[in-house]
């Protein structure tokens, strides 16, 4: 479905404007009509392209889609009609990239899709159990509650991914800063002594050797290094936005058991907050785990979720369904198997949320606890190693001239 940006009277002579997504210009016209305005001028617009990495250059940020939410909630709370309320946040500055999305979905409004549709042609901005909280919204006349409710999860899980991303910036720091201080050995201090060695003859054992070959290549390189020092991470970062790429590095990346812990207790405490949430807010349980699943769902786990879903679709318990995959900790399904006996899913799952957020942080601090140190250790090695090789073959160097 196109988009289309419209100039139309009011009745008092009024010129106003605004978007509206329809199949035809004709259709857009109609709707203007509808509306009770006279149509002055349509023009079809240009739908922004994804690039070759599988983004959009100027897409809002995660803070900007809270904060729209949470700014939409207040204007609500205080009375304000929808298409007014969006029309508001339209002229707010500090929504930045996200004023765009809220004309559009304003456009969508005042075309007859409800709220809850209008979000649901942006999913990369608002996940599915967005719109279904604010579909139940909608239809409870609670629209202002649902979003407040988002947002401050939306707040929650951001706090949580500043903190995570605070934890890993040491450990990456300190490996980077070791990169840069082997290249820097390589380069500048392995050629001071390079042509002194190989010119009196000394004998080298292999490692020393590698490591000359490889300071002459990169001495001889020195450009191409420099570009790729530059090219390589900005490529690296594009890469990374793409979900495919993600999904492969954290395949891989699973292999390693600490890094399985702690992405264990993140899709724990995800599936269970989402749970709590959907549950809480009347969504029943398959429509909750289908909300869910689609969220959840990646890589080789995807059958996992799919045949738990599928199972609880056709009456069996919560807790059984996901007992047979390793998606989730035994601990976080023996709760669940108490919350269905007690009648009390929702709040036990925020709570084995909670628990496996916590559980989340302190693995996390190990993971630096031990990159960092290890890091540090293995380049001490490295380079003290190397300069013990060096010396020795130039004291037999010196030597063999005595």
């Amino acid at each position: 479905m196109a988009t289309f940006s419209y100039r139309a009277l009011t009745q008092a002579g009024q010129m106003v404007s605004g978007e509206i997504a329809a199949p035809t210009e004709a259709e857009v016209r109609r709707r203007i009509e509808f509306l009770g305005l006279v149509p002055v001028e349509t023009t079809p617009l240009k739908e922004k392209k994804d690039n070759a990495f599988g983004f959009t250059f100027g897409a809002p940020k995660a803070e900007d889609v809270t904060l729209f939410t949470r700014d939409l909630a207040l204007l609500l709370r205080a009375g304000a009609r929808l298409d007014e309320a969006l029309e508001l946040l339209t002229g707010d500055t500090d929504l930045g990239r996200m004023r765009a999305v809220a004309r559009k979905i304003r456009a969508d409004v005042l075309a007859g899709e409800s709220l809850a549709e209008a979000l649901a042609s942006h999913p990369t901005l608002f996940p599915p159990v967005y719109v279904a909280l604010v579909r139940v919204g909608e239809a409870s006349g609670t629209v202002d509650r649902m979003l407040e409710l988002v947002a401050a999860e939306r707040q929650r899980a951001e706090e949580l991914r500043r903190k995570v991303v605070s934890a890993l910036q040491y450990p990456a720091f300190v490996l980077v800063a070791a990169g840069g201080v082997l290249v820097f050995f390589l380069m500048f201090v392995m050629p001071q002594f390079s042509s002194v060695l190989r010119d009196m003859g000394a004998k080298l054992d292999p490692m020393v050797q590698v490591l000359l070959d490889l300071s002459d290549g990169l001495q001889a390189h020195a450009a191409a290094v420099g570009i790729a020092a530059v090219v390589l991470p900005a490529l690296a970062f594009l890469a990374l936005r793409r979900k495919e790429v993600r999904g492969a590095v954290t395949g891989a990346l699973s292999k390693l058991p600490l890094v399985r812990t702690v992405l264990l207790f993140r899709r724990s405490a995800v599936f269970c907050r989402n749970l709590s949430i959907l549950l809480g807010n009347g969504v029943t349980l398959t429509a909750a785990l289908r909300i869910i699943v689609d969220v959840m769902a990646a890589g080789e786990e995807a059958s996992v979720w799919a045949k738990a879903a599928d199972r609880v679709r056709h009456g069996g318990r919560l807790s059984d369904a996901f007992a047979e995959g390793d998606v989730l900790p035994p601990m976080a399904i023996r709760m669940l198997r108490l919350g269905e006996e007690t009648g009390q899913l929702a709040l036990l799952s925020g709570r084995i949320a909670d628990f496996y957020e916590e559980k989340l942080q302190r693995a996390l601090a190990r993971v630096v606890a031990v990159i960092g140190p290890a890091a540090i250790v293995t380049i001490s090695v490295v380079v003290g190693g190397l300069i013990v090789s060096v010396m020795t073959a130039l004291l037999s160097v010196s030597q063999s001239i005595g």
